[in-house]
């Protein structure tokens, strides 16, 4: 096994694309595996591996600094940052931590578990690093769903003010632990690939290459227009607005155009960079692809099915039969939900006149 012989990113470095593809493979059967008997976060680091890869073979994660948002994406990270031999103790009394923990590794930058704080914690680092006449790169990666809070969109405006050279990764998978909500939500999944747009784009380019002398430079200038063009339209504006560099989206499965990109984005000299990265989450498990959700979060299951080895009563179970039956007599009564309902133990039949 090629995982087997990775104890540090700089061993991610030395491999060719095709060993990379095979490592991205073991690096999903043994987090399917190795989850399965302790239980953790499943479904968002299946969808990060090739990212992951790209990350640690782009850049120099000995110098340079990265800053997962939440944390509980960064078991790739784990396994190739020397901590594959400990990873049967994930979550176990004095074994290794579900999130990033600086006291567990010197590739781990900063201690998380919450979400939408990694741009600030990054851009804290990118101010230090200049003040102290350094050039490293720092990165901070983000979720959709972290996105969406406050304090993310705090680091955005703060980051586009000072103009310090910061590289933000969107790892856009449509989801939080259940599905997003919100107008952010609609806004990053608009896009201009249907298909007739394609072949317009298609005929023009060709007709453009088709004029002597001039063809070819006519249809890079007409490409570079259409960026500007789809910015307007797609997430770019938004990012742009920011007085982010916006560059993507990109297949974050394809682990060739994730390392153009991802060198596209540590070119950037002059200020913060956004590049937005499109996952499945639970990618390579089709249990995990086909409810995410259920997946998000588990305890022990077996690998083959997918199925639950054992379940634990939720408090959720004892607490919804008492406030089924006193609502009716308290009519001030009221309960709150998450948007996670599934990870919650609410079932979806629950009445929506107890729950508000």
């Amino acid at each position: 096994m090629i995982l087997e012989t990775i104890n540090s990113p700089a061993d991610v470095k030395c491999l060719s694309e095709e060993q990379t593809a095979t490592l991205c493979r073991e690096l999903r059967s043994f987090l399917v595996e190795q989850v399965s008997r302790t239980g953790g976060h499943l479904a968002s680091n299946l969808g990060v591996v090739e990212l992951t890869v790209a990350i640690h073979r782009v850049f120099d994660t000995a110098h340079d600094r990265l800053v997962f948002d939440v944390g509980h994406q960064a078991y790739a990270h784990k396994l190739l940052t020397g901590r594959a031999d400990r990873f049967h103790t994930l979550r176990l009394l004095d074994g290794l931590s579900g999130f990033p923990r600086m006291a567990e590794s010197p590739y781990d930058h900063f201690g998380v578990g919450h979400s939408s704080t990694s741009i600030s914690a990054a851009l804290g680092m990118a101010l230090a690093r200049d003040l102290s006449g350094l050039h490293h790169h720092v990165l901070a990666v983000i979720g959709d769903g972290s996105l969406t809070a406050g304090e993310a969109f705090e680091g955005l405006n703060l980051a586009g003010h000072m103009g310090r050279r910061l590289i933000v990764v969107l790892n856009d998978n449509e989801m939080s632990i259940s599905s997003n909500v919100g107008a952010l939500s609609l806004f990053l999944s608009r896009t201009l690939s249907r298909r007739w747009v394609r072949q317009t784009r298609r005929e023009v380019l060709k007709f453009l290459r088709s004029i002597p002398r001039i063809g070819q430079k006519l249809a890079l200038y007409a490409m570079r227009g259409e960026w500007s063009f789809k910015s307007f339209f797609t997430p770019g504006m938004l990012f742009e607005a920011f007085r982010f560099t916006y560059i993507g989206p990109v297949d974050g499965h394809d682990l060739p155009a994730l390392r153009r990109h991802l060198q596209m984005a540590a070119a950037v000299e002059d200020g913060p960079v956004l590049l937005h990265v499109r996952t499945r989450k639970g990618k390579g498990y089709a249990p995990a692809e086909k409810n995410p959700t259920q997946y998000h979060g588990v305890g022990l299951f077996t690998p083959e099915t997918g199925l639950p080895v054992a379940s634990a009563s939720l408090p959720t179970k004892t607490i919804l039969p008492f406030l089924a039956a006193t609502t009716s007599a308290i009519l001030a009564l009221s309960a709150l939900k998450p948007l996670s309902l599934l990870k919650s133990g609410v079932p979806l039949s629950f009445s929506t006149s107890v729950m508000v």
